[in-house]
């Protein structure tokens, strides 16, 4: 016990109060980076039938389709050439894609502070 008793003095002291230490640890950097990739596409095949006062251009801003993709479809020559009554298969729209990313940086010092940057 005595033993005991003489060496805890000599222990204790060698758990010493870091707040007296002068040395710090460099800043921990951490990056994360998220990125959200989100493919919508629908297949339907749609009929519309030409009305009066309609144009190719108008028919394929109502569908959100293009030009070019409406005259394929329906194989047209001509742009300006449709008749009332005529049906025109409307392929469907141009998938949308939506990317976002997100890149946070987080340094954190020896004593527990931390700043985000960016």
């Amino acid at each position: 016990m005595a033993l005991a008793a003489s060496l805890l003095p000599l222990v204790a002291g060698a758990c010493g109060d870091d707040a007296s230490s002068k040395e710090t640890l460099p800043p921990i950097f951490t990056t994360t980076t998220t990125t959200t990739l989100d493919v919508t596409t629908t297949t339907v095949l749609q009929v519309y039938e030409v009305q009066s006062g309609d144009s190719l251009g108008k028919i394929a801003e109502r569908f959100g389709v293009t030009i070019a993709e409406l005259m394929a479809a329906n194989g047209l020559p001509d742009p300006d050439h449709i008749e009332v009554g005529q049906q025109l298969d409307i392929p469907p729209p141009t998938p949308v894609t939506t990317t976002s990313t997100t890149s946070t940086t987080t340094a954190a010092s020896a004593s527990g502070a931390t700043t985000t940057l960016g």
